[in-house]
């Protein structure tokens, strides 16, 4: 039994079929109820689907419940989270908005991380793949600095719980891509100019994504963090 949030489109959708391939039941949770269930349905293997905000912690316990209430879960992918081009952002933004970012970017995982451990740890073990972004990673300027610090985050928090692979079982592990090849890239890529086009490195596969998500599930040692970047060959870091 596994758990995806944001699961009901783009890469959760993705990640959450891919799941389903390799055998899990998916507790697909969303803030779109409609899309999560397009979701399960698709998935199969009694795949349900939950609207929840996990910024809110009771509803960020209720989806951990329902997987516990199917004997789970095993599996933890941290994946909702994003931001909107075109706002304010910080140090521009209010307050109350670029918190919210930081909520769900990096305080949702946290939280859902610390839901299921002791779960998992009754079950011998699991799995937890929280998925990063390229934003966090470097030194340049970017046009969301409260998203890219929360991505960079979700890092040194990965490698900071290395240690629960040993203790209690639990591999928390990373993946951070680039630009995925999702609807989403490929619109925003197509209103560039042709100079920017060819300039931009290529979209990574979506495929690519949950292959590692997979793999990191299937035999990822805690603390492992894995960067894709388009074009190239994933780049891992393991702990130590």
């Amino acid at each position: 039994m596994a758990i995806v949030t944001g699961g009901g489109s783009g890469l959760g959708r993705e990640i959450t079929g891919g799941l389903a391939r390799a055998g899990f039941a998916v507790v697909v949770a969303d803030v779109d109820l409609a899309a999560a269930e397009e979701s399960a349905r698709a998935a199969g293997r009694g795949s349900v689907a939950m609207r929840a905000d996990i910024r809110e912690p009771e509803q960020a316990r209720g989806v951990v419940d329902a997987a516990v209430a199917r004997g789970g879960p095993h599996v933890l992918v941290n994946n909702a989270g994003g931001w909107t081009a075109g706002g304010q952002q910080y140090p521009w933004a209010a307050p109350d908005d670029w918190i919210a970012s930081i909520a769900l970017n990096l305080t949702a995982p946290m939280l859902l991380t610390q839901l299921v451990l002791e779960p998992m740890r009754r079950l011998g073990g699991g799995a937890i793949v929280t998925i990063g972004s390229s934003a966090g990673s470097g030194e340049a300027a970017y046009g969301s600095p409260e998203y890219a610090a929360a991505k960079a985050g979700l890092v040194r928090l990965t490698t900071s719980l290395s240690g629960l692979d040993a203790e209690h079982g639990v591999r928390v592990m990373c993946a951070v891509p680039d630009w995925i090849g999702l609807e989403r890239a490929q619109t925003q890529l197509a209103a560039r100019t042709p100079a920017d086009r060819a300039a931009t490195p290529p979209l990574i596969p979506p495929a690519d994504v949950v292959a590692v998500v997979l793999d990191l599930i299937s035999t990822g040692r805690g603390g492992t963090v894995v960067e894709l970047w388009g074009g190239q060959e994933p780049i891992t870091r393991h702990p130590g």
